[in-house]
């Protein structure tokens, strides 16, 4: 599951590209695809196919796979360094930690000063996602 939402954000970030740009990469030529000409353009054409879905789907894998965990694995792995910077950015406003200090003033009351952490902290979320439930 995990596997999959990784590589499809990889995907996001690098779209496959479509027959519009893929036609723009091929050389321009008053031959047609049917022509043994074609074939021969074809076969002296010594660029790489562009094999992104190969590629982004190796890289989901080798990262999952590598037991490092600092920072400093992101330098082997640009896609995801790319969604890592994009979606763990710290948040400019203050505002949601303070309303979520406020809410634990509520969950932690006089009455209840004696929850274990592990508690608190369900007790915390359930009352701050509750409108998640499906």
């Amino acid at each position: 599951m995990v596997k999959g939402m990784l590589a499809a954000e990889c995907h996001k970030l690098i779209p496959r590209p479509g027959p519009v740009q893929q036609a723009a990469k091929m050389p321009v030529s008053p031959t047609t695809p049917d022509s043994s000409s074609y074939i021969v353009q074809d076969f002296f054409c010594f660029e790489e196919a562009d094999d992104t879905f190969s590629t982004v789907e190796t890289e989901v894998m080798t990262y999952l796979r590598t037991a490092e965990t600092g920072m400093e694995i992101l330098k082997q792995f640009p896609t995801i360094k790319d969604i890592s910077l994009k979606k763990n950015a710290a948040t400019p406003s203050s505002a949601p930690v303070e309303r979520l200090f406020s809410l634990g003033t509520l969950v932690l009351s006089p009455k209840r000063n004696k929850l274990s952490d592990q508690r608190f902290e369900r007790l915390l979320l359930m009352r701050y996602n509750h409108w998640f439930e499906g």
